[in-house]
């Protein structure tokens, strides 16, 4: 019964809103990492879709769709948006501030990591910091969002190497600021520190997916490289 209701009522409608239910159903896909303290909180593709957002502060869900403080002048699904899309769908829960003077809200804690006075969640998008609000800064398609704990002028790691290996041949990766393209010394990979250029060569014993990230002290670390071991 309720969806031949629902079928019904689309009936009804009239012809000019179709084509905005339509538009407010689509979806974009772009990546979505959130850095924590300690560990990535979540790291994969989401296909995003404009939505209200909910805060988890008590005043409810808000509209989060690029038009908040008149950034745009058309809809799209966003940064906040594309960060709620992930984390909602993982047991991992977040809690935002609604400012109503921005239209926007602040995030203040995902998973078990929360803002100080001192040490914000920083929201970066495709390697750079948003000069918006979350919910003001439209994505598109491909696009990389991260949400990093304390981020703000650190260099973001960004790993990249092959996709494929060899069992027990060496292969090369590298570690950049994925902000400016400058290369990072000492971050380690796979156990491995990389030279003045970045650069590590890694060799791996062992057959199957190895799942690579570069870290180093006072930096955001990088994205996670999939690496596909073969005999």
């Amino acid at each position: 019964m309720i969806r031949r209701s629902g079928a019904i009522a689309l009936l009804v409608l009239p012809l000019a809103l179709i084509p905005q239910v339509a538009a407010a159903a689509k979806s974009t896909s772009v990546n979505v990492r959130v850095e924590g303290i300690h560990r990535t909180l979540f790291e994969g593709d989401v296909k995003t879709t404009v939505h209200k957002v909910n805060g988890h502060d008590s005043t409810g869900a808000h509209k989060c769709n690029g038009t908040n403080n008149g950034a745009n002048k058309k809809a799209g699904p966003t940064v906040t948006g594309a960060f709620d899309d992930a984390v909602r769908s993982t047991s991992t829960t977040w809690h935002g501030k609604w400012y109503p003077s921005f239209h926007d809200f602040v995030i203040d804690r995902v998973g078990p990591d929360s803002a100080t006075t001192t040490k914000f969640w920083n929201l970066e998008l495709n390697w750079q910091d948003t000069s918006l609000g979350g919910c003001q800064q439209e994505v598109k398609k491909g696009d990389q969002v991260l949400i990093a704990y304390d981020a703000f002028g650190k260099p973001l790691l960004e790993l990249t190497g092959p996709k494929q290996a060899r069992q027990g041949k060496k292969f090369a990766v590298k570690v950049v600021n994925g902000r400016n393209g400058d290369p990072i010394a000492g971050a380690k990979v796979g156990g491995h520190a990389t030279n003045s250029k970045g650069k590590v060569r890694l060799k791996i014993g062992h057959t199957g997916t190895v799942r690579l990230k570069a870290k180093k002290s006072g930096t955001i670390r990088s994205n996670e490289l999939d690496v596909v071991v073969q005999p």
